[in-house]
């Protein structure tokens, strides 16, 4: 058994140990509790921080979609812009090709240039591309290449020829043809404006 004084020793420590229990406790749970508070803020801060950049990104997003668009519209109504001009200058050739026709200013050759595919006419006339190719002076990229050969013709009897299978009209049918043309063209950036 323990003695008096060692009693009361023991009282006294006890004592002592509850004087200091309580601070200690309030202490340790302040600690944790301003850890969890650290904590919680911490992490708000984050999650503020990563909606902004959310938002950002998708504000940036936005603005490439809508540029894009932009960018897609205006290609769309210049290449609109660009086959309505191409229509009226065809339809233009056209006139002027059907005025010539009907005045009897045309050779056979030159009406076959403008009905006839560049196989039909071939086959019409009884060439090959080389023959065509020799026929009208032209040299293709590489002679020896079947291919190049087809091609430089093709080319030639698509662009050029119809150009040379023309006639002259009388000043106020051209006039006339000429206005059409700028009429055509002028409707073509009214529709589609730049």
């Amino acid at each position: 058994m323990l003695s008096k004084n060692q009693l009361l020793f023991m009282d006294k420590i006890m004592e002592k140990i509850n004087k200091l229990s309580l601070p200690a406790v309030i202490l340790i749970a302040s600690i944790i509790l301003g850890g969890f508070y650290y904590a919680s803020q911490v992490n708000k801060q984050k999650s503020i921080e990563k909606q902004q950049q959310i938002e950002i990104e998708k504000k940036q997003q936005e603005q490439l979609y809508k540029e894009l668009k932009e960018k897609q519209a205006k290609e769309e109504a210049e290449q609109a812009l660009n086959t309505c001009i191409a229509n009226a200058e065809e339809n233009y050739h056209d006139r002027w090709y059907r005025e010539c026709k009907a005045q009897g200013k045309l050779t056979s050759k030159c009406i076959d240039v403008n009905e006839l595919s560049y196989d039909e006419y071939l086959k019409k006339y009884g060439l090959t591309s080389e023959e065509y190719v020799k026929q009208r002076n032209l040299t293709p990229t590489d002679p020896n290449d079947p291919t190049s050969v087809r091609l430089s013709a093709t080319l030639d009897y698509i662009l050029k020829r119809p150009d040379e299978c023309s006639c002259r009209l009388l000043v106020s049918t051209a006039d006339r043809f000429n206005e059409g043309l700028e009429k055509d063209k002028a409707e073509c950036f009214k529709r589609y404006p730049q």
